[in-house]
């Protein structure tokens, strides 16, 4: 008899599960609001640094908000954003007509947010004396016109140059080719890691590479190995000198002088307003730019002043 009653109640137990658990699938994937629930977001990885940070505040405010930010290449973010597995995206660029077509297949569409300007850097190992170099120079290192060091300096050691960069679809790949290079074919001597740590890795081993990464994976790197590197300063002309080239910071991103700035766009397709749209609200206000400012990125403070279209 006690068998029957436990049997009973055993059964009615594991029919209101199944019972919630329709309950809750019903009201559909996205049951978040603009201060709760759970969500996944998807970002480029230069800005892993930078969005642990803005989410850490953000859920410091919001505390019954949980994010988990999927770190990746651009391209991949974008897919995940329009297979709406997740609506918000941190990237460099806006969506292709193809891609927002895929939005419209799905009866959404996805708005584009400016939120800062970016910087990128490139690093060179510090036995490389070779520190200032000028943006034609650099397009002939991608187009492969220049393929030695001693097509600078006659007097360098370091043979072949070599470019690496985080990814074979990162933001910072196809900046390259769309801003720099001017699209043309891409040299052979180009080499895609697979996250921005490897890129710094490799020009702490070999001294003959140029290493690219956004600013603000330059805080990522270790106190003890900071020695191992250096930036590079880059000019707008040749010849390139130190009076006439600048480091890719803040300072110099805001006046234009340093020459290799994006911005960064939060991707939103966030019909209902949910969690989405309160992240991408709080990185446009005080705190959110702030924090953007102490990660080395450079804050919104007049869009209409910046000549962003230029290189989208």
């Amino acid at each position: 008899m006690k068998r029957i009653v436990y049997a009973g109640i055993l059964f009615t137990f594991l029919l209101s599960l199944v019972s919630c658990r329709k309950e809750k699938e019903s009201k559909g994937k996205w049951d978040d609001t603009i201060h709760s629930g759970i969500i996944n977001i998807a970002c480029d990885e230069n800005f892993r640094a930078l969005m642990d940070a803005e989410i850490g505040v953000f859920e410091g405010h919001n505390p019954l908000a949980v994010i988990f930010p999927i770190y990746t290449n651009e391209n991949e973010a974008i897919r995940l954003l329009t297979e709406d597995s997740v609506r918000f995206a941190l990237t460099t660029r806006d969506l292709y007509p193809q891609e927002r077509q895929a939005l419209h297949a799905r009866t959404m569409d996805a708005k584009r947010y400016l939120i800062a300007f970016d910087g990128i850097a490139l690093i060179i190992n510090s036995t490389n004396t070779d520190s200032i170099l000028s943006v034609p120079a650099l397009k002939k290192m991608l187009t492969g016109e220049i393929t030695e060091w001693t097509q600078m300096n006659p007097q360098s050691p370091l043979g072949s140059v070599r470019l690496i960069v985080d990814n074979k679809d990162s933001g910072i790949l196809r900046y390259l080719v769309d801003s720099i290079a001017g699209k043309q074919a891409l040299t052979s001597q180009i080499y895609a890691m697979n996250n921005p740590a490897e890129v710094i890795e490799k020009v702490k081993q070999m001294p003959n590479t140029i290493g690219f990464v956004g600013i603000n994976k330059l805080e990522d790197i270790p106190l003890a190995d900071k020695n191992k590197i250096r930036l590079v300063r880059l000019s707008t002309v040749e010849p390139a000198t130190l009076a006439n080239s600048y480091l890719p910071y803040a300072g110099d991103i805001h006046r234009e002088d340093y020459p290799l700035w994006r911005p960064v766009y939060v991707l939103l397709s966030d019909p209902k307003s949910g969690l989405s749209t309160g992240l991408s609200v709080f990185l446009s206000l005080q705190i959110g730019q702030i924090v953007l400012m102490k990660e080395g990125l450079l804050p919104v403070t007049d869009p209409q002043n910046r000549r962003v279209n230029r290189i989208n």
